[in-house]
């Protein structure tokens, strides 16, 4: 949807303020740990676009509580298992060799929404460190949430999922149907099939 489409539809501008009192009428309370899955468009035409969004769950849950966002990069596979967008097989090399490592602080999500990619570089928030299945949080929380984030079943037992559920967090989802915390319940359902990634770490600051 574009930005006029968002004005045409809208029946009035959405603030910080009017977010704020929906989320607290939706039943977000402050302390809440909670996490969010966000779609701008969803939300009409807000004034101030993403920032505004943050700045009016912040209100909601207050410092008391936390923010959970989905950060996820999953573009940074090798490019032998590249479907959507394959590239030459001689390229393959170069771009194993070349591709920039994850860095929490500068490498950008894909597919979030502009809320998620806002919300990574927030002041205070902080980013787990995985390659593939990174999650940002901000709040009393936060640290607790994105450290020592495991590389293997990165969505699993010692990730933020199970972090957030460990702390009764809930979730809230706005103008979107996906849910990244059932991914928690398939691993532990053991439904779903164990899958081999790889993507560009630093280790001992050396490429890998």
């Amino acid at each position: 949807m574009t930005e006029a489409d968002a004005i045409a539809r809208a029946d009035a501008p959405r603030t910080r303020a009017s977010l704020a009192a929906d989320l607290r009428a939706l039943g977000v309370q402050a302390g809440d740990v909670l996490m969010v899955h966000a779609s701008l468009s969803s939300l009409g035409w807000v004034a101030g676009g993403p920032v505004a969004v943050i700045q009016a769950l912040q209100d909601a849950v207050t410092p008391k509580g936390t923010l959970i966002m989905p950060t996820f990069t999953l573009y940074l596979t090798d490019p032998a298992g590249w479907r959507r967008f394959a590239v030459p097989e001689a390229w393959w090399p170069t771009i194993r060799a070349e591709m920039p490592a994850f860095d929490p602080a500068v490498t950008p999500s894909r597919g979030m929404g502009r809320i998620a990619e806002l919300f990574r570089t927030w002041p205070d928030a902080r980013r787990s460190n995985h390659p593939h299945s990174s999650f940002a949080a901000w709040g009393k929380h936060a640290e607790a949430v994105t450290a020592d984030h495991p590389l293997a079943f990165s969505l699993g037992e010692g990730s933020p999922l199970s972090r957030v559920y460990d702390l009764q967090g809930r979730v809230l989802l706005l103008g979107t149907e996906v849910n990244s915390s059932l991914h928690l319940a398939e691993v532990r359902a053991g439904k779903q099939p164990v899958e081999q990634f790889s993507g560009p770490i630093l280790v001992d600051g050396q490429h890998q």
